[in-house]
């Protein structure tokens, strides 16, 4: 078999932030195989094959991030945007990096996020974002996946359009709010009822009781009138805490961290716990994860009081870039071996899940420790897994 003509080799030159060092010039006698490497499978035309089908925008980079392949959604795209160059040839990275000096935020995000796996050696990479002028109301997110393949470095760049599945995030937190809302109001209908029947009740047993005792009776009324008084006084006083619970200061009016304040203050006056509050008074948060979230401490400290025997709890609210942290501590008797699962842990449980975040409780020393995170972001919490959150 004839050999054509031997075409000189010449370096490639490394993008500037890829992730391999220059290839070396091949040595004829040293390594022969190099110039003439045995027969594989063409897997750029392979590729080419499996995406042309596909509605994603999908590109193959090769190992210093030109653009081996590309899918007709990719092309014609590209070509929306007006960039005819971003084709195969082209290095992503570099064309990201131009268009990053001119603004493009998604652009900026690409370079840094690939500069990332290049210093960390992770093998991909996401984030979304949200289109502006003719893709305003559109969200995206955008993959980057690193492989190799029979010796050689490879990576793909996926762009989804990902906007239902956001609208739809968005339409449950909106009615996870108006849930919430519903719930309070009925929590205040209930503390009315509380206070305007049952205590005036109450207040009335109390009177009578007060009569028999100023009347002529044995010693032995005399201890079980004592008993009942007593009775009455801590029934008064468990009856105003869930009124006061369940009617206390309105987020929406207050903020969310004046709101905990006035909680803690109150609570702590009606059941003599020392509650310590550490928190930032400028906490910026969506109204739904509020709500969820002075409903989490209020449960909290409820089941401090009826369960701990504590003298003593703190709340502690962090809030981070990404996510927001809820601490609720006590120095009571701690949890038991077996913890069974009431209505107040169910009911904090649901209200994490429902914003897309966590719930830990566990011992301490002394006492019990839980901790509730949920996104601090509308945008995170509306992209849910698909957000990148640090």
């Amino acid at each position: 078999m004839e050999l054509g003509p031997v075409s000189p080799v010449f370096p490639v030159e490394s993008s500037k932030d890829s992730c391999l060092p220059p290839r070396p010039i091949p040595s004829l006698e040293t390594n022969r195989h190099a110039l003439f490497p045995p027969q594989q499978p063409d897997f750029t035309g392979f590729f080419q094959q499996l995406i042309n089908g596909l509605p994603e925008q999908i590109a193959l980079l090769d190992e210093q991030w030109v653009i081996l392949a590309t899918n007709p959604a990719w092309l014609s795209t590209a070509a929306l945007y007006n960039y005819d160059d971003l084709k195969p040839g082209t290095n992503y990275l570099d064309f990201c990096t131009d268009r990053a000096e001119q603004g493009h935020v998604p652009a900026a995000m690409v370079v840094t996020g690939i500069q990332g796996m290049c210093r960390s050696g992770q093998r991909s990479f996401h984030f979304t974002y949200h289109g502006k002028e003719r893709w305003e109301g559109h969200a995206f997110q955008l993959h980057i996946n690193r492989f190799e393949l029979a010796g050689r470095q490879y990576a793909t760049a996926t762009r989804y359009d990902v906007t239902e599945l956001v609208h739809l995030r968005e339409l449950r937190a909106e009615f996870s709010h108006s849930l919430i809302e519903g719930q309070a109001e009925e929590r205040r209908r209930m503390a009315r009822e509380v206070h305007d029947s049952t205590m005036q009740l109450l207040v009335g047993m109390g009177f009578s009781l007060g009569q028999l005792k100023r009347s002529r009776r044995s010693k032995t009324v005399d201890l079980i009138l004592d008993e009942m008084s007593q009775l009455l006084a801590e029934a008064q006083s468990e009856l105003r805490t869930i009124s006061y619970l369940a009617h206390a200061p309105l987020v929406t009016e207050l903020g969310l961290s004046r709101a905990l304040r006035e909680l803690a203050g109150g609570f702590g006056r009606r059941t003599g716990l020392n509650i310590a509050m550490n928190l930032d008074d400028e906490l910026v948060l969506a109204p739904a994860t509020e709500v969820a979230i002075y409903r989490i401490v209020q449960e909290a400290l409820s089941n401090v009081h009826r369960h701990a025997q504590a003298t003593e709890a703190t709340v502690s609210v962090i809030q981070r870039r990404s996510f927001l942290h809820v601490v609720v501590a006590d120095n009571g008797v701690g949890m038991p071996a077996k913890v069974k699962r009431g209505v107040g842990l169910s009911s904090m449980h649901d209200r994490i899940q429902e914003l897309g975040g966590r719930l830990l409780v566990s011992p301490a020393e002394p006492g019990t420790v839980l901790i509730a995170s949920v996104p601090a972001s509308a945008e995170i919490r509306a992209v849910g897994d698909l957000a990148t959150a640090s």
